[in-house]
C-alpha cells in the first residue's frame, strides 16, 4: 500500500514524471547500447575461438602429416596450450587413435566422435565448424597409418560463456554506476528547472477569493514557456479583476439609483386617498423592494479590501447562532440542538460572516417544518474547521440545488417571500472568510450544510 501510494505521488506530479521519462529513456539507451556490445563481444569472442581451432587444427593436420610416433604425439600434446581444449586423431574406423585434453575437458564421447566423421568429407581440405556437447570442434580429413582419419580441435564453449557472464556482471555494474548518479542528478535539474513553475502555482492558490484579484503572478524565469504562462495568468487576473470590480459597481449603483424612486413612491403613497390596508399592502412591497436592494448593496461591498479583519472567537459566533435558531424557531416549536467545540479562533471579516451564517440558520428555520429539529455542530479535524448545520425541513429538490447560489434564485417549492440572494450572499461572505459552502439535500428529508474553513 506504502510503495502503490509513493508511486501514485510521483506520478501525479509534472517533476516526477519527468524524472520518470527522463530515467526510463536513459535507462532504454544504456541497457540497449551495453546489451548491443556484450552480445559484439559474445560473437567476437565466438569468433576468435573458431579462428583459433581453425589454426590449431591446420597446425594439427601439417603435424600428422610430416611426423610420425612418439615425437608426433608430444607435438599433438604442445598444441593443447589453453584451458578448455581437446585435440583427436580419428583412425578411419571412427575410434581415436590420439586424445589429448586439457585438464579441465572431459574425454570426447563416442557419439561426439560419430559426429565428427559424419560432419565432413575426406576430400575436403578446409576446416569443417561445429558445436557439440558445449565443445566448438574444427576438423580436417588426414593420411593416418590405416587409411584416410580425421583430425579434430575442440575449444570448450564453457569458458567463453563464463568470460561472457563476467562481461554481464561487469556490464551490470557500469548500468548501475552511471543510472544512480543520473537518477539522483537529473532529478535535482529537473527540480530546478521546474520551480517556477511550482512557485506560479503556489502563488495562484493564494488567490482564493475576489478580494485578491489585485495579486499578481510574479517569478524569475528564463524559459518562453514560463514566461507565457506567467504573463496569462496575470492577464486572466487582470481580467477577472476588473469583471468582478464592474459587477460590484453594477449592483451598487443600481440599488443607489433605485432607493430614491422608492422613497418618493414612499411618500406619494402616504398622501394618496385609499384604505389603511391598501397603503400597508403597498408599503409592505415597498419594503420588501428596499431589502431587496439592501441586499445588492451588501453583496456589491463583499470582497472590497476595506474589510475589517480580525481574529474572533468563532465558537462564541456559532453560539449566537444557536441562540438565534432558538429564538426564531419559538412559534413553529423547533428544537434547536448544539455540540459546539471551545476554543475556535479564525481571522476573517466577523460582520461579514456573520451576516453570511445567519441567513443559513435563517433559512434552516423558515423551511423547517413545524416541531422540526435543527442541529449544529462546530469542530476542528487536524488544520480545518467543520460547521454543520443540520433540517428537518421540506429539503430541495435536485433540480433546484444546482441553482442554489445563483442571485435571486427561488426554490420551485417555496411559497414565502424572498429576494433569493440570501445564500449567494452566504457563499460570497464565507469564500471571502476563506470557507467553502456545500449543501446536501432530499426533497422532503431535510438539509444538511457543511461549511469548512
Amino acid at each position: 500500500m506504502i510503495k502503490n501510494n509513493l508511486i501514485s505521488k510521483t506520478i501525479s506530479t509534472l517533476r516526477g514524471r519527468l524524472s520518470l521519462w527522463y530515467i526510463s529513456t536513459i535507462t532504454i539507451i544504456i541497457l540497449v547500447f551495453l546489451s548491443s556490445v556484450s552480445v559484439l563481444f559474445l560473437y567476437t569472442l565466438l569468433d576468435q575461438i573458431d579462428h583459433h581451432i581453425h589454426i590449431t587444427v591446420n597446425e594439427a593436420h601439417q603435424i600428422v602429416k610430416d611426423y610420425k610416433g612418439e615425437e608426433r604425439n608430444n607435438l599433438i600434446k604442445n598444441l593443447v596450450s589453453a584451458q578448455g581444449m581437446t585435440v583427436i586423431v580419428l583412425s578411419p574406423d571412427g575410434s581415436a587413435t590420439l586424445e589429448t585434453n586439457s585438464p579441465d575437458v572431459a574425454l570426447v564421447t563416442e557419439h561426439q566422435l560419430q559426429k565428427m566423421l559424419a560432419s565432413i568429407k575426406v576430400s575436403e581440405s578446409t576446416p569443417k565448424h561445429f558445436t557439440e556437447n558445449n565443445i566448438r570442434f574444427a576438423v580436417l580429413p588426414v593420411e593416418v597409418n590405416t587409411g584416410k582419419g580425421l583430425v579434430a580441435v575442440g575449444y570448450s564453449t564453457k569458458v567463453l560463456y563464463s568470460t561472457f557472464y563476467k562481461m554481464l556482471g561487469v556490464v551490470a555494474g557500469v548500468a548501475i554506476f552511471l543510472l544512480l548518479p543520473l537518477t539522483f542528478f537529473s532529478y535535482r535539474l529537473l527540480r530546478r528547472q521546474l520551480l517556477p513553475l511550482e512557485e506560479i502555482s503556489i502563488q495562484a492558490k493564494l488567490v482564493t477569493s475576489t478580494s485578491q484579484l489585485f495579486k499578481r503572478i510574479n517569478v524569475k524565469s528564463t524559459t518562453e514557456e514560463l514566461q507565457t504562462i506567467q504573463s496569462a495568468f496575470n492577464i486572466m487576473l487582470s481580467k477577472l479583476e476588473r469583471i468582478f470590480k464592474n459587477d460590484r459597481e453594477f449592483f451598487s449603483d443600481a440599488a443607489h439609483t433605485l432607493k430614491t424612486p422608492l422613497a418618493v413612491l414612499r411618500a406619494q403613497i402616504e398622501n394618496i386617498p385609499i384604505t389603511q390596508k391598501s397603503k400597508n399592502e403597498l408599503f409592505e412591497t415597498i419594503g420588501y423592494s428596499n431589502g431587496t436592494i439592501q441586499d445588492l448593496l451588501f453583496l456589491s461591498k463583499i470582497g472590497d479590501q476595506s474589510e475589517s479583519i480580525t481574529t474572533f472567537s468563532l465558537s462564541l459566533l456559532v453560539a449566537d447562532l444557536v441562540e438565534l435558531a432558538t429564538t426564531l424557531g419559538e412559534n413553529s416549536n423547533l428544537k434547536v440542538t448544539s455540540n459546539i467545540k471551545d476554543a475556535i479562533n479564525l481571522k476573517a471579516d466577523k460582520k461579514l460572516l456573520q451576516r453570511g451564517l445567519s441567513n443559513i440558520i435563517h433559512n434552516a428555520v423558515l423551511y423547517n417544518k413545524p416541531e422540526g429539529t435543527i442541529d449544529i455542530s462546530l469542530k476542528k479535524e487536524l488544520d480545518h474547521v467543520i460547521l454543520i448545520v443540520k433540517d428537518t425541513g421540506f429539503g430541495i429538490s435536485k433540480h433546484d440545488q444546482k441553482h442554489l447560489f445563483k442571485r435571486f434564485f427561488r426554490g420551485s417549492n417555496l411559497s414565502k417571500a424572498g429576494s433569493g440572494l440570501g445564500l449567494a450572499i452566504s457563499k460570497a461572505a464565507i469564500e471571502s472568510s476563506g470557507g467553502k459552502i456545500s449543501i446536501s439535500s432530499s426533497f422532503g428529508a431535510g438539509t444538511t450544510v457543511i461549511i469548512t474553513f
